[in-house]
């Protein structure tokens, strides 16, 4: 993953770099090794307020030309209308596209993020019509427990099917992803996103090794 939600606000607002320079760069020094990922939000791509047709269809044209293979958007509050304009957008610029369930976990007393919310989410998704490669159950807070891991996972393997692609991504905000991890994987996930050493932990992904020891056997 090369561009996560505000990569190339970012980029451009503190660096003055321009972001799409540093995409080719990347994709020139990776080649095809492995397809490059971005993390986009639906309607508001890399930015703070909803983008026009014309834009989103001239962005997702330059990304695939810059480099990018794959394109995965979210909305924060799962609201699939943000997702519709920009998933046939990628789809027809040629990008794998990677649809998103936002998950996090809410405090005691909290009406929300259960296990059925997400299959409605899910559902509400699959049934727009979205063209889609795989699925992704994104936890940009790192709190969700294992056990809501493990049955969402496994929820969602029975609605897809064993041929779609399951990624489950979270932070090491609260502690427990290596647990989440675990549990992803217990429950059907066919992928996780992990962190580089020196950058993981805290707000970012766990680290490789870690998983790769608390994996072994």
């Amino acid at each position: 993953e090369v561009w996560g939600g505000a990569v190339p606000d970012s980029v451009m607002r503190y660096l003055n770099e321009n972001p799409w320079d540093r995409l080719e760069k990347i994709k020139a020094a990776v080649g095809d090794v492995s397809k490059l990922t971005a993390l986009s939000r639906g309607r508001n791509l890399f930015g703070y307020a909803p983008y026009t047709d014309e834009i989103i269809d001239g962005f997702c044209r330059n990304a695939i030309e810059s480099g990018l293979g794959i394109m995965r958007i979210f909305d924060a509050l799962n609201d699939v209308n943000n997702l519709l304009y920009s998933g046939h957008c990628i789809a027809e610029a040629g990008l794998r596209h990677e649809i998103t369930v936002t998950m996090m976990e809410l405090p005691p007393g909290c009406v929300g993020h259960t296990v059925e919310f997400y299959e409605s989410v899910l559902r509400r998704i699959l049934d727009s019509g979205i063209p889609y490669d795989s699925l992704c159950f994104k936890d940009a807070s790192g709190t969700s427990t294992p056990h809501k891991v493990y049955e969402t996972i496994r929820m969602a393997r029975k609605l897809v099917g064993g041929d779609t692609r399951i990624v489950f991504h979270s932070h090491e905000t609260a502690g427990c992803s290596v647990l989440a991890y675990h549990a992803a994987l217990e429950g059907g996930a066919d992928q996780l996103d992990l962190s580089i050493a020196p950058l993981s932990g805290g707000t970012c992904q766990p680290d490789i090794l870690t998983m790769w020891h608390a994996l072994r056997g």
